[in-house]
């Protein structure tokens, strides 16, 4: 006969010392994150406006005056909050900084064009330019600018086109342009260790510069470094990158630069957030849910997780080669990795486990569900690396996408029901590398889910979040509804409109 413990979160349980004391864990570890990501920027003043209809952060340290500023642009499905690290780095070093969200990415409502050859993304980049060069606190003769991915391209573009106030470029995981020795300025070429395909382009783009050339030469500069234990997303919170891209730009426009504050990225406190709010979830939810009937079904969910991986990726292969699917929706991505989870979902749940009817319980317990991860996820992360309410366009899509989602939310919650402990664990082990393998699988063979490749990552954790609040509640239904409103939101805020 097994014997609870007051620990036993997957049961109900009293409100003994060990989970008052973990409750107590929990809301220290929210208080903590809180106060160090807000203190990250305490020396520096953030206003938002824009710039030629593009939106605009503006990071000013408050000691400013004369000093050199940088333009900073994110990559694909990237964002000004996903940039906020770097260009507080940047801004605690000396810098003025401008973070923009380019066409069709963040608050920037314009559509991405994607048959100009960049000069879109260049004009966005520009605008930043622009703004610098009209703000007080920056020398309008001392202009750098930094991107990443995609923005790296534009930023490489800016620094050619406009030579005579791009003084210093710095392209993180770089993409391509027509470089040469003479163009553009300085030049730094940044890739991490754990991407192979950026870090063979930034040594392919320093040949066509001209090769390193130090500081003090007849020529620009040009430099490339390789930044360890990042690949293309994790890049963007290393300290190694902040100090290198500072360093050299301090060097190329002038600046004696204040050291970068060393310690946990804000990234890091937000990691620390979402494990606050998860434990203390876990804590008080045994207390007061009326768990649903367990039964052990994962069998037959793998099988139906296979099949239905198989059957979208099929049908959309089909489609997609009579109809290009690529921006369909007005939206790069998300629309079409929606019909993939209403397809895969459907074939999941016609040969896996279907829950019974929901009932009203199972709603009112999918919003409550919904509301904590979208806390976990949301409320401080649109501080540190996520867009925050979708708006316009974007508003709509979520909705849509929430429904699109449900087939699939419903067969993941359903096929884990039942095991617990180790079982559990190792079951869940096996879902996660089946549904990872299967988006790989989609993103391989169609072209418009090809940038999934790079969020692969990422999938593991975010499947896991959502399965961790879950599980006290054994509730299919519940869990499927707030897993469909979170993922519709991140598909709604990431992926850029068209």
């Amino acid at each position: 006969m097994s014997t609870l413990t007051p620990l036993d979160l997957e049961r109900p349980a009293q409100l003994g010392t060990p989970r008052r004391l973990l409750a107590l864990l929990a809301a220290a570890l929210l208080a903590v994150a809180w106060w160090q990501v807000i203190d990250a920027g305490a020396e520096v003043e953030l206003t938002t406006t824009e710039r030629a209809g593009v939106p605009v952060d503006l990071l000013v340290p408050t000691a400013a005056e004369g000093a050199p500023g940088v333009v900073v642009a994110h990559g694909f499905s990237g964002s000004r909050q996903l940039m906020r690290s770097t260009g507080l780095a940047l801004a605690e070093a000396g810098f003025v900084v401008a973070v923009v969200d380019l066409s069709g990415h963040g608050a920037n409502p314009t559509p991405l064009i994607r048959d100009d050859d960049g000069a879109q993304l260049t004009d966005d980049v520009l605008a930043g330019v622009d703004l610098l060069v009209g703000t007080d606190a920056v020398d309008p003769e001392r202009i750098g600018v930094l991107g990443h991915s995609m923005g790296s391209g534009a930023v490489l573009r800016a620094g050619i086109a406009d030579p005579g106030r791009v003084g210093a470029v710095v392209a993180v995981s770089p993409t391509d342009a027509e470089v040469t020795p003479e163009s553009p300025g300085d030049l730094l070429l940044l890739a991490g260790a754990l991407e192979p395909r950026y870090a063979a382009a930034g040594e392919d783009l320093l040949e066509r510069a001209g090769g390193t050339v130090p500081a003090g030469a007849d020529a620009p500069r040009r430099a490339f470094e390789l930044i360890g234990g990042v690949e293309h997303v994790t890049i963007l919170f290393s300290g190694q990158m902040h100090a290198a891209a500072a360093g050299f730009l301090a060097e190329s426009l002038d600046l004696d630069a204040e050291e970068i504050p060393g310690g946990l990225p804000p990234i890091g406190w937000w990691v620390v957030h979402l494990l606050g709010v998860l434990t203390l979830w876990r804590t008080v939810v045994p207390l007061l849910a009326d768990r649903g009937a367990s039964a052990t079904t994962t069998g037959r969910g793998m099988v139906g997780a296979v099949l239905g991986a198989l059957a979208a990726t099929a049908v959309l292969a089909v489609v997609n080669a009579a109809v290009d699917l690529t921006g369909v929706g007005g939206m790069l991505v998300g629309p079409v990795l929606a019909v993939w989870f209403l397809l895969s979902g459907g074939v999941w749940l016609w040969f896996g486990p279907r829950p019974p009817a929901p009932r009203w319980r199972d709603v009112a317990w999918a919003g409550v569900l919904a509301a904590v991860l979208l806390l976990a996820f949301g409320v401080l992360g649109a501080r540190v690396w996520l867009p925050g309410v979708p708006s316009g366009s974007r508003l709509a899509l979520a909705a849509a996408f929430v429904p699109a989602v449900l087939p699939w939310s419903l067969a993941v919650a359903s096929t884990i029901q039942g095991p617990r402990g180790v079982r559990a664990a190792g079951w869940w082990v096996v879902l996660v590398v089946v549904l990872t393998a299967g988006l790989a699988l989609a993103a391989n063979v169609l072209e418009p889910l090809r940038f999934l490749l790079l969020l692969l990552p990422l999938i593991p954790v975010l499947l896991t979040v959502a399965v961790v609040a879950y599980l006290p509640l054994q509730r299919p239904w519940a869990a499927a509804g707030a897993t469909s409103v979170l993922l519709a939101w991140l598909m709604a805020v990431l992926f850029p409109l068209v």
